[in-house]
């Protein structure tokens, strides 16, 4: 990174710490409002106004950076996203990504990205549970091109058909187990005589899930044999079940297993748009087997 980027980088990360953002979406960080006390016997201009009561370093796209700032970089100062790739230009200085090149981006699978999301209650693996409220672990995981992906990137994600916040469906797999490999093959859009009664049984959650009401994350929680998986079971999984909807995540220190896991794969639980846990539940003898998705059918 050059030495003006660093200059930049500073100022553009003091002002995201004061700012409030909607993950995902287009609305503007939450600059400084102007309302600075005057010095005794001024005016009433501020230090950053002009005499016209323009300001001094007008932002003119609110993206948290400066029209002086986005000229030095070569940014375009009237967009947020000067390349197109989804991720704001003052975003993408944050994460050290290339504002000027769409394949250098935060996330190659075009997952959200949240500026806001340490503001939110922080789960851990020593305090999160299955109750419901309960925060989930803030953690960064493998995904299916090797990126290192911070699941609270998907908090409060608006950019839908109805402008709420999408709920997550966690979906708990193995490589060794058939019924999670045709669980995938039916949400990618797979309809076979072994997917026909899943979509019989939830026939809107496809529609949901593709329509980024609901986020559907796969995390991977054993490899073949049981064991801890890895990156090559993610990227296995997706060359199998290619959908780029689909977020598919490693848990390689097996944490997500050992808290969530509810005695069968697939395992399905829903966490809320602020990353706590909505709903989680054990099926009993003559229950929906995937009461999750049962509660994403008739209630979201």
């Amino acid at each position: 990174m050059k030495p003006h980027q660093l200059v930049i980088l500073a100022s553009v990360s003091a002002l995201l710490c004061t700012s409030a953002c909607d993950g995902g979406s287009d609305d503007s960080p939450n600059a400084d409002d102007g309302s600075a006390d005057a010095d005794a016997g001024d005016t009433g201009e501020t230090e950053t106004e002009t005499e016209t009561g323009e300001p001094a370093d007008p932002d003119s796209d609110q993206d948290g950076l400066t029209d002086a700032e986005e000229a030095e970089l070569g940014t375009d100062p009237k967009k947020k996203d000067t390349d197109a790739d989804n991720y704001w230009d003052s975003w993408e200085l944050i994460e050290g990504t290339d504002p000027l090149d769409q394949s250098s981006r935060i996330y190659q699978g075009w997952w959200p990205y949240s500026p806001t999301k340490a503001e939110l209650p922080q789960g851990s693996w020593a305090t999160s549970t299955t109750e419901a409220g309960s925060p989930f672990p803030r953690a960064e995981f493998l995904d299916q091109h090797g990126d290192l992906v911070d699941i609270y990137d998907f908090n409060n994600f608006t950019i839908n058909d109805t402008g709420e916040p999408s709920y997550m469906i966690i979906d708990l797999s193995a490589q060794w187990c058939g019924p999670c490999h045709n669980m995938a093959e039916w949400i990618s859009g797979a309809d076979t005589a072994e997917t026909a009664s899943l979509q019989q049984t939830y026939p809107t959650v496809r529609e949901k899930v593709y329509s980024l009401r609901i986020w559907w994350i796969t995390v991977i929680v054993e490899d073949a044999g049981g064991g801890a998986p890895t990156l090559s079971d993610a990227q296995s999984w997706y060359s199998i079940h290619q959908d780029n909807h689909i977020p598919v995540l490693v848990d390689e220190t097996q944490g997500v297993r050992d808290i969530y896991n509810g005695g069968q794969y697939p395992f399905f639980f829903l966490l809320d748009f602020n990353m706590a846990v909505e709903y989680w539940g054990v099926p009993g003898p003559g229950d929906n087997p995937f009461l999750a998705l049962w509660f994403v059918e008739q209630y979201l």
